[in-house]
């Protein structure tokens, strides 16, 4: 059974070997939108909103149906589209970076060396991209879903389905259903200790924030190969999966699934 002590020691002690490289690749996967997110300040709207109580003139117009009709008209046309855009970016560019970011990270804390900032943007080769587009959609969807149906059963689907870009990343051209069955596989019994492990870096964070936020991106590569150390864990556990010893993953019927990590 794995430890939160055992995972951060021996993901620092690789991690020093290719930390500024680490840093680079979740720079680099937040900008496309694979890392965290911000929240967004409501200080305009209230400025707004006192301008047209002072100006009795504009605020007149706006009070007029017809107007007040097609600003409401036009405001939800802008938002949808927007919502649209950052949608098919999400669906087609930044899950398959978020992909990425676990090969990358999973490649070097495997071998205690950096895998190649190009890992970054291996789920983009052909052969891989549709299915990958496929399978974290998918596990978003269903996320979704289930935290609208009630906010529980959509937390236990999020720990439950955390395996699933790690394991996409590792064989892409697997079956969706395998995949979330493999995910499922491994992290029964163990979504409880990893939400403890996410809990286990608010310090570092809060330090993070200490720096205007910045610091928190000196964090992120610490973050990530802690949690590459729990798949390769979880992995050799679960999936009978030795560390060192090749990349051979059982399939749902029990069956053998080969895919070279280094392809």
């Amino acid at each position: 059974m794995w430890t939160r002590a055992e995972l951060k020691e021996q993901a620092k002690a690789g991690l020093r070997k290719y930390y500024w490289y680490g840093l680079l690749v979740v720079f680099v996967a937040g900008l496309l939108g694979a890392g965290s997110n911000g929240a967004v300040s409501g200080g305009p709207s209230v400025t707004v909103r006192n301008t047209l109580d002072e100006n009795s003139v504009v605020h007149q117009q706006f009070m007029d149906p017809m107007l007040s009709a097609g600003l409401i008209i036009m405001m939800l046309s802008i938002m949808l589209a927007v919502f649209a855009v950052v949608l098919c970016f999400t669906v087609f560019v930044s899950n398959v970076v978020a992909v990425g970011k676990c090969r990358y990270f999973t490649m070097s804390t495997l071998n205690m060396e950096n895998a190649g900032f190009e890992e970054l943007f291996s789920g983009f080769k052909k052969g891989r991209y549709l299915n990958l587009v496929k399978i974290q959609f998918c596990r978003g969807l269903f996320e979704g879903l289930w935290t609208l149906l009630l906010i529980i059963p959509g937390i236990i689907k999020h720990y439950e389905y955390y395996m699933v870009p790690y394991l996409a990343a590792e064989y892409p051209d697997m079956d969706r259903k395998e995949i979330f069955q493999l995910s499922r596989q491994m992290m029964d019994g163990n979504k409880f200790n990893t939400w403890v492990l996410e809990l286990s870096f608010i310090g570092w964070e809060l330090l993070g924030l200490l720096a205007c936020c910045v610091g928190m991106i000196f964090v992120e590569p610490y973050y990530e190969a802690t949690f590459a150390e729990l798949y390769l864990k979880l992995r050799e556990e679960r999936l009978g999966i030795s560390r060192f010893g090749g990349t051979h993953a059982p399939d749902a019927d029990g069956a053998v699934y080969t895919q070279e990590l280094e392809n």
